[in-house]
């Protein structure tokens, strides 16, 4: 594939995928959007063979080759390791790609949430220090990184996000949550114009009441954990004792989605793109061969209405199951 490193040199390919409305903020993003935890850091079930993050050049070149796919939203967090920093190198100068990063939540000395002054000064430093790593003028999306009740409620960071976003350095603001009461405080919250929730097809809480509120207010619906960090593949096959409730619910995903191992990742995407106010989905491909399989199933479409009616068995409401910070070390 030839290098887009220059403006010249670009080739938009807009006909190879689907794009929606992200809400309120009018920009038409593609409906697979890459997310970039696993270029960062070491992420995922530790599979044999199919575990690290790939190198700094592969990482490169896989992120110039989705935004030649068409992929146009990219997803970042200073959590994410280097992830930043290679998005910057790879497509910091090409605007036509959004660029999605996070904020945490600044916790003090005493291990609880800051306030007041120190708070002002760690939000805007991490804002600055994200424009610096991804080599723009101006922060395309920025969300808060697992936001609480307490957070939205409080109003304090939000504010700060709003005098930053007054100043011209973020377009659109965002949340991303884990709960559905979280997601909801946001939407009611009438600031934020993005929410990036957890949806798959072993979790489909959020589309009980989430996703149409946030229809409802113009939210756009930013969906992570497509594959629940890899239950949804052949890796389930490596999950440990203490979560083999969690890999026979992916066995029986398997037997339901189609039968095979192979065509599960495939099916789970496809179903999270079934819900028409799912705006982008988020897929953390860490290979080239990932990335094309996801584009795949993407080109493929929705779900056979037939095929989707059969999901509702197999959602699951245990959070402890379906949360991996509660899971053992995978």
């Amino acid at each position: 594939m030839a290098s887009i490193g220059s403006l010249d040199s670009w080739r938009w390919k807009e006909n190879q995928l689907n794009y929606r409305l992200l809400g309120k903020t009018g920009l038409r993003t593609s409906i697979v959007a890459l997310g970039t935890v696993s270029l960062g850091v070491d992420y995922g079930i530790e599979a044999p063979g199919e575990f690290g993050r790939p190198t700094e050049a592969e990482a490169i070149r896989l992120l110039q080759q989705a935004a030649g796919a068409g992929i146009n939203l990219f997803d970042t967090a200073p959590a994410y390791g280097k992830s930043e920093q290679l998005l910057g190198v790879a497509l910091g100068s090409h605007h036509e790609c959004y660029l999605a990063t996070k904020v945490s939540v600044p916790i003090g000395s005493n291990g609880n949430p800051m306030h007041g002054p120190g708070l002002r000064q760690a939000v805007l430093y991490s804002i600055e220090s994200s424009l610096r790593a991804l080599q723009r003028d101006v922060l395309d999306i920025v969300q808060i990184h697992n936001a609480t009740l307490d957070i939205i409620a409080q109003g304090e960071m939000v504010q700060v996000l709003l005098d930053a976003q007054q100043q011209g350095k973020v377009h659109f603001l965002g949340a991303s949550v884990y709960t559905e009461a979280e997601a909801l405080a946001v939407i009611e919250a009438d600031y934020f114009d993005v929410l990036q929730v957890a949806y798959n097809v072993l979790d489909q809480r959020m589309a009980l009441r989430v996703f149409s509120a946030a229809e409802q207010a113009g939210v756009g619906i930013m969906v992570r954990s497509a594959f629940l960090k890899g239950v949804l593949t052949a890796k389930a096959r490596w999950l440990p004792p203490d979560l083999t409730e969690l890999r026979q619910a992916a066995e029986r995903s398997k037997d339901v989605l189609g039968g095979s191992w192979r065509s599960l990742p495939e099916m789970a995407l496809r179903f999270c793109l079934s819900s028409p106010r799912v705006a982008t989905v988020l897929v953390g491909a860490r290979t080239i061969q990932e990335l094309n399989q996801a584009l795949a199933a993407a080109e493929s479409g929705t779900l056979p209405e037939e095929v989707l009616a059969r999901t509702s068995s197999l959602a699951l409401t245990d959070e402890h199951l379906l949360n991996p910070s509660y899971w053992p070390v995978v």
